[in-house]
């Protein structure tokens, strides 16, 4: 039986192996990864226009760390990436992330080194093992949430307080591999822009002391240090509202947002940003 499992797996690899065949693009291009909150934040097309450049995302609802991982692998040496600090995404549970960006063995070995579960990389393996390419990026601009003046509540608020007042598991292993990730980019000289994206004011009011909130201020601290990252803030000023919910802007506060980094895109191409978006 021991056998027999290893002869599916090995069978399994070669195809896998004998059918990836990583996609070339541009390092002209820039490259875009988040979760959600980068998916609703960013007016593609916008940045595009403004920065005279393609723009390729591989941002997704739900997108995990895993999906961070194999996205990056894509990415040419000495290009513009966009990444999202994901703050929810790392106490979020493994459960609810997308992860299905297409198999790639060193990247699920990244996630198991950093401490994820054997039963959650069995669950990622199973996610995937249908896809022997990875997840192109993608260049068609996908709408913004439209503009209305009163926020939606897709959920509860006291789903926003579990996530940051309790303590995750789950939140070591997603840090460790969030930040092999950065490492990667970071040995292809890319020019790396974090983007910490804003909650609304009812979800900052108490997360701000919130012991995940320490603890991602923590990550932050060490990733800032560690990349030598220019630590910048977005304040975006309307008399409209400009988020959409909780935890995503609608299209005016994307448009605003994305004014601001593509300026800061076009007058500085060499430092790497740490940059917090806040909403006043």
């Amino acid at each position: 039986m021991v056998l027999f499992s290893a002869l599916i797996v090995g069978v399994y690899l070669i195809l896998h192996f004998m059918c990836q065949k990583p996609v070339t693009y541009n390092s002209e291009c820039v490259f875009v990864w988040g979760d959600s909150q980068m998916y609703q934040g960013l007016d593609m097309k916008l940045l595009g226009d403004k920065m005279g450049k393609q723009v390729l995302t591989s941002a997704e609802h739900g997108s995990g760390i895993y999906d961070f991982l194999v996205s990056q692998k894509n990415i040419p040496d000495n290009a513009v990436t966009v990444v999202s600090f994901p703050e929810g995404a790392l106490y979020r549970n493994p459960l609810s992330d997308y992860n299905r960006t297409g198999f790639e063995i060193d990247c699920l070995k990244e996630v198991f080194l950093s401490g994820c579960s054997v039963n959650e990389c069995i669950r990622i393996f199973n996610l995937n093992k249908k896809s022997f390419r990875y997840k192109a990026f993608s260049n068609s601009p996908h709408s913004m949430y439209s503009f209305a003046d009163s926020l939606v509540y897709p959920e509860p608020l006291p789903l926003w307080h579990s996530l940051f007042e309790e303590p995750k598991d789950w939140f070591s292993w997603k840090a460790k591999a969030y930040a092999k990730g950065l490492q990667h980019l970071y040995d292809k000289h890319s020019q790396m822009i974090l983007i910490q994206f804003p909650f609304d004011e009812q979800v900052e009011s108490f997360a701000k002391n919130s012991i995940n909130r320490h603890l991602s201020d923590s990550l932050k601290r060490v990733l800032i240090d560690e990349y030598a990252l220019k630590y910048d803030s977005i304040v975006l000023h309307s008399d409209s509202l400009l988020m959409h919910d909780l935890s995503h802007m609608n299209e005016v506060g994307a448009r605003l947002f994305t004014l601001e980094i593509a300026e800061i895109l076009r007058s500085d191409t060499v430092n790497n940003y740490f940059i917090e978006v806040m909403i006043q």
